[in-house]
């Protein structure tokens, strides 16, 4: 009978899978009441790195929440920057329609002025109270200057002579 005992503890620790045989535990019983050992004595070092990783958790954090702070502050200086801008726009707009009010008022103004100009009353009043008469032809000089409308003055006018009363009966 013992020897029957044998023959079934043997055949309950080895399996015979193919031409090798193997047993079925691989992993002593010893080995089982360590693991709660080692899962404990690496809860306490997994502490003490906490423990010793704090300090460098507040300078992160630290530094994260000076980040943020820029980002807002720019952010908004952004936003800043935006209103003066749409506020400079409306203004441009403002004043460019302004400056068309008053070009047009302008433009009505001198419209008005010209018409109201009666040359033939000018004449008579010119001829009849002040005495004016037309210039004769070689009183009139003309010229033509490929300038703009003005005209610049570098020096005086020389006055010109008044001829005497001979110089007029010779001519």
């Amino acid at each position: 009978m013992e020897e029957r005992k044998r023959r079934n503890y043997n055949h309950n620790i080895y399996s015979i899978e193919g031409n090798a045989a193997r047993k079925l535990q691989v992993v002593p019983d010893y080995q089982e009441a360590q693991r709660p050992v080692r899962r404990q004595e690496t809860r306490r070092k997994s502490r003490k790195r906490q423990e010793l990783n704090t300090g460098m958790d507040i300078v992160s954090m630290l530094i994260l929440t000076f980040a943020i702070v820029v980002t807002v502050y720019i952010c908004l200086e952004y936003l800043s920057v935006q209103s003066n801008i749409s506020q400079m726009n409306k203004d441009i707009v403002k004043l460019e329609s302004n400056l068309i009010k008053i070009k047009n008022e302008n433009a009505s103004a001198l419209s008005e002025i010209e018409t109201s100009l009666d040359l033939n009353y000018i004449y008579e009043v010119a001829t009849e109270e002040l005495g004016m008469v037309y210039p004769r032809d070689n009183q009139v000089i003309s010229y033509e200057s490929n300038l703009s409308d003005y005209v610049r003055q570098h020096g005086e006018i020389p006055e010109v002579e008044k001829p005497t009363l001979i110089d007029k009966i010779l001519n």
